[in-house]
């Protein structure tokens, strides 16, 4: 029965180079080549991108699909100047709070990049239960309020991944 299974799978016959699954039932031993995308079906990769701030004030947002579970991250780091934000957040669809933390830090008022809002449609005490409406229509669009005080254009960096 386990050879009909592995002689009914067919040989790779292409590119020889990657990562390959070697099938091995006593005699009958078969080799299938396998993606990356293969091995990582079924886990989400992270989504990352960038902002170029301006200097002074800037106000940026990323947008995630609503109905999903997420860990999010804000981070800016140049001389002078670094800003952090991470989250954790559940979204049931967009005109509802998002429920989870989250937590913002800048290096010094004044300094090279100040981070002066965070998103405000997160809720959530620990150990509560929160009938609150958001305070934005759009719950899904994360946006921020970041100040380039360097003298030049800066880049800060976002992301985050799907944990559900």
């Amino acid at each position: 029965m386990a050879n009909t299974k592995i002689s009914a799978l067919s040989t790779y016959t292409g590119n020889t180079s990657g990562a390959y699954l070697v099938m091995n039932n006593s005699s009958n031993t078969e080799s299938f080549k396998v993606t990356k995308e293969t091995l990582l079906s079924g886990y989400s990769q992270p989504v990352i991108g960038s902002w170029t701030l301006s200097t002074g004030s800037n106000t940026v947002s990323f947008t995630v699909p609503a109905g999903q579970s997420y860990i999010m991250w804000v981070n800016g780091n140049i001389p002078n100047g670094i800003v952090n934000w991470n989250a954790t957040v559940t979204l049931s669809n967009s005109n509802v709070p998002a429920i989870g933390v989250h937590y913002g830090w800048y290096y010094l008022a004044g300094n090279a990049l100040v981070l002066t809002s965070i998103p405000d449609q997160i809720v959530g005490t620990a150990g509560t239960i929160i009938t609150s409406s958001p305070v934005i229509t759009n719950s899904n669009i994360f946006t921020f309020g970041i100040t380039n005080n360097s003298g030049s254009s800066q880049i800060v960096y976002y992301g985050y991944i799907k944990v559900s």
